[in-house]
């Protein structure tokens, strides 16, 4: 922005001086996120629930409104899209800890971490035995994405299922996902709806739609065959983004093994 423009529409110090005139203060919020370009607090009185629903303490606004407004949206997705996630966990309690507790790292599962690491969007299928740390992993790829203010959905598959069902029904409003995490894939009864829904699911991000991180006993063309007549085109979307197996003990048969590494 033009320097001299914001000389002449600095508000601060006038604003200060009204301030200690009438001997006010203006209460702030500490929970909000502050000002994304000075660094100001955010006042009190606002839930930040929509990108324009919060005020600073200071003239950002006024002075460099584009850039605010953009750097206002980004900082709304990194302050909402962790509150989503762990809504979601809420139906999922013992996947909460999840999100922070670091991975054993061995053999059996360096290549699925290191293809995490390296996710930047599409279609990534992991699978394993029970036990081995898939969710485990999804969800801590899951935190770092929301961290950066990408917006991740977490559902089993039954429960996306459900959803997809009430909706259809007219019973329930029908989820938009950015990115999807769809947990214990092929554990759910069949029907032509649900065969309908999850080839729609595939489809759409294969097509670039949304982001989708699935996670699976079974091997891609086990999940695929178990499909029917959509399994063949369920399987090419897969095999199209990254497909990782993951190996190891089954630590909720036998308790966490000592430790290679942490990720």
């Amino acid at each position: 922005m033009d320097t001299h423009r914001r000389a002449v529409l600095n508000l601060a110090p006038l604003l200060e001086a009204a301030k200690v005139k009438r001997g006010q203060e203006i209460p702030t919020d500490p929970t909000l996120p502050p000002c994304p370009l000075c660094g100001a607090a955010a006042l009190a009185g606002y839930t930040f629930a929509r990108p324009g629903q919060i005020e600073h303490d200071c003239d950002c606004s006024y002075l460099e409104p584009e850039h605010y407004q953009a750097a206002l949206l980004k900082s709304w997705r990194r302050y909402t899209a962790p509150k989503l996630l762990a809504k979601d966990l809420e139906g999922y309690p013992r996947y909460r800890c999840y999100l922070e507790k670091p991975l054993d790292v061995h053999a059996g599962n360096r290549a699925a971490i290191e293809a995490a690491r390296a996710y930047r969007g599409g279609l990534l299928y992991l699978w394993g035995p029970p036990g081995v740390g898939k969710t485990h992993l999804a969800l801590r790829l899951a935190g770092r994405l929301v961290g950066e203010g990408r917006f991740v959905r977490f559902r089993s598959e039954l429960d996306f299922l459900a959803e997809e069902r009430l909706a259809a029904a007219g019973e329930g409003v029908l989820p938009q996902y950015e990115r999807l995490v769809l947990d214990d894939g092929g554990k759910t009864r069949l029907t032509p709806f649900t065969l309908e829904r999850l080839y729609a699911l595939v489809e759409r991000s294969s097509a670039g739609g949304c982001d989708l991180i699935i996670t699976s006993n079974l091997s891609p063309e086990a999940y695929a065959a178990r499909l029917g007549e959509v399994g063949e085109a369920v399987l090419s979307r897969i095999q199209g983004g990254v497909v990782v197996e993951v190996q190891g003990p089954d630590r909720r048969a036998r308790g966490p093994s000592a430790p290679e590494g942490r990720a």
